[in-house]
């Protein structure tokens, strides 16, 4: 089979995806290279985290590189982690390698990328994703063992994702709003098994609360349940709570922002809102 590398950046409509391809292809031209994202806000350490996390469970076994670093070039380390089910994850030792590393059989080993015979020369301060991160790709699909990239690094010893967890207390659920996807939907930290405690069903309407603006919103199975326009609550294909508009963007429409608290609780009567997606009176 032919080795699998990913690739997750925050270049965007730039030429540096492409040169990152080339040089894997040049290094190991039998891989198989699948693009991921390059749409990852920039220097959003979270967000790529999130990105990789997210796909993780779709991918085959292969490596799979992430390269949001806004500490290029700095004393962070250059890492390669090895996970339970196989794969191999190439970044910046920021935290973004490991909520997929956890949904991919959890990080098993840890090395810095230092060896020298795997850098390309001259190494640029400013373009570790072409310099270190793909190289080390390129020469692991190729053949290189994981321990050639370099010295081993204690797991415990590794940045930790910035990833707050929800707070459900007497009926009142607590979170915050972490990305947004290319619609505008916001994207919370609380996932599916965790809304569940709110004892909602679909059609149901829920009393938010964005950091003192009150709405009254629907919660619902598809965009699709609301007319266009207005706001839904709705679990997302990540898995996770999302504040979405059908047809526009929650975004927008409500001036939304990452890292916005929102807090949940569920309505007192089953009667659809009057205005939904509207202040509360």
């Amino acid at each position: 089979m032919r080795p699998v590398i990913t690739l997750t950046t925050d270049f965007g409509h730039s030429e540096f995806p492409g040169i990152c391809r080339a040089v894997i292809k040049r290094l190991c031209p039998e891989a198989e290279i699948v693009d991921i994202s390059h749409a990852v806000p920039p220097f959003d350490v979270r967000a790529g985290a999130l990105v990789l996390r997210d796909a993780a469970p779709y991918l085959p076994v292969g490596i799979h590189v992430v390269i949001v670093d806004p500490g290029v070039g700095s004393a962070r380390r250059a890492l390669a982690l090895r996970t339970g089910r196989g794969d191999v994850l190439v970044g910046p030792d920021s935290g973004v390698l490991l909520p997929g590393a956890e949904r991919l059989g959890g990080a098993q080993a840890a090395v810095t990328i230092q060896n020298p015979d795997v850098l390309l020369r001259p190494t640029s301060a400013t373009f570790h994703g072409r310099d270190v991160f793909c190289p080390a790709a390129a020469r692991l699909a190729a053949g290189l063992p994981f321990e050639a990239l370099g010295p081993a690094v204690d797991l415990t010893d590794l940045v930790r994702p910035d990833l707050p967890e929800p707070v459900m207390s007497e009926g009142v659920l607590r979170g915050q709003i972490l990305t947004f996807d290319s619609f505008g939907s916001a994207r919370t930290n609380i996932p599916a098994d965790v809304v569940a405690q709110l004892r909602v069903r679909p059609g149901d309407p829920v009393e938010v609360d964005l950091d003192g603006r009150p709405l009254r919103a629907p919660f619902v199975t598809t965009y699709a349940d609301v007319p266009p326009g207005e706001v839904c609550l709705l679990i997302d294909s990540s898995w996770d709570l999302a504040i979405a508009v059908n047809r526009g963007s929650a975004r927008e429409r409500l001036g939304l922002r990452v890292d916005q608290p929102v807090t949940l609780r569920r309505a007192g009567d089953r009667q659809p809102a009057q205005e939904p997606g509207g202040a509360l009176s």
